[in-house]
């Protein structure tokens, strides 16, 4: 069975969003302030982001974005065969996302980038295939951007045990391989990759967290990464999730971010929001607002 994907034109770029699997359970149990009496308090807030009791929902997708002659994939979900014991629900995931790819004419060998915006598992899966060769590139003829210090630091003692063996499996599986095709491009802090796509760093979640704008030629669409979880954290830019690396940094970031994106030459996309994950920032007061695309 194939997966949902959504598609959306901005300006001269194509987006496809392929939705890997549901997980407003994880994202609920990382956002500790987000309790159901919190959530309430969030008047904008309502279905699919939050259900009706006030429980997160939130989803694993991955952004594939036409562009001139570049196919680029932002972020590649949880992945097939996948071991990742400490993540029951994302471990050895039998899901259709090739067949996904296909059925929506993406010829993986065609994609030109993939872009990470950082190297946790459940952003790094589909950057490789199980075969009878062992993991192998899926998109062997893409040229696969990871954050120097990102890298870095999940290759580091520091690092490597820092948050369960999933991670570090996930080293092992979905980025190791990749750099022995030699197919690695590291990123300093901020690049520009040409063709009006750009890379800048978004750090609290990991060290090397990056996010991605495109320019479109009409207003900019910027992925988010993890520099923010869920639609909530806009109303609270304080909420942090356990898993990241510096809360403090991060917090810092997200105001920065929100700052300078809740401008209406900008549209956002939440990696893990909830379909629409599209949309626009409003300023209200010290705190912002996501306002979907498909609600203007």
């Amino acid at each position: 069975m194939t997966l949902d994907v959504v598609k959306t034109k901005i300006g001269d770029i194509n987006i496809t969003q392929i939705i890997e699997i549901e997980i407003g359970e994880t994202i609920q149990h990382f956002i500790s302030q987000a309790t159901l009496e919190e959530i309430k308090k969030i008047k904008w807030l309502d279905y699919p982001y939050v259900n009706g009791d006030g429980t997160l929902n939130g989803i694993s997708q991955a952004f594939i974005i036409e562009k001139n002659d570049r196919l680029t994939v932002v972020d590649t979900c949880i992945g097939n065969d996948k071991k990742r014991i400490d993540f029951p629900h994302w471990n050895e995931l039998h899901l259709d996302f090739l067949s996904t790819l296909e059925e929506n004419s993406i010829d993986r060998y065609k994609v030109t980038d993939v872009l990470c915006t950082h190297l946790h598992l459940d952003h790094v899966g589909w950057n490789t295939m199980k075969t009878s060769e062992g993991w192998l590139p899926t998109f062997p003829n893409a040229k696969y951007h990871f954050g120097r210090k990102e890298y870095e630091f999940w290759t580091s003692k520091e690092g490597i045990g820092s948050i369960g063996e999933g991670q570090e499996e996930a080293v092992k599986d979905s980025v190791f391989p990749v750099l022995d095709a030699g197919l690695v491009n590291f990123l300093d802090e901020d690049a520009d990759l040409g063709d009006g796509i750009k890379v800048i760093s978004t750090p609290g979640h990991t060290p090397g967290h990056n996010s991605i704008i495109f320019e479109t030629g009409a207003k900019d669409f910027i992925i988010t990464g993890d520099c923010i979880h869920h639609p909530c954290q806009f109303a609270n830019l304080h909420w942090s999730m356990k898993a990241d690396n510096n809360a403090e940094v991060g917090v810092k970031t997200r105001r920065e971010f929100a700052d300078k994106f809740s401008n209406e030459k900008y549209i956002v996309a939440g990696t893990h929001f909830s379909v629409p994950s599209i949309g626009n920032l409003i300023k209200k007061g010290e705190n912002f607002e996501f306002h979907p695309i498909d609600k203007e």
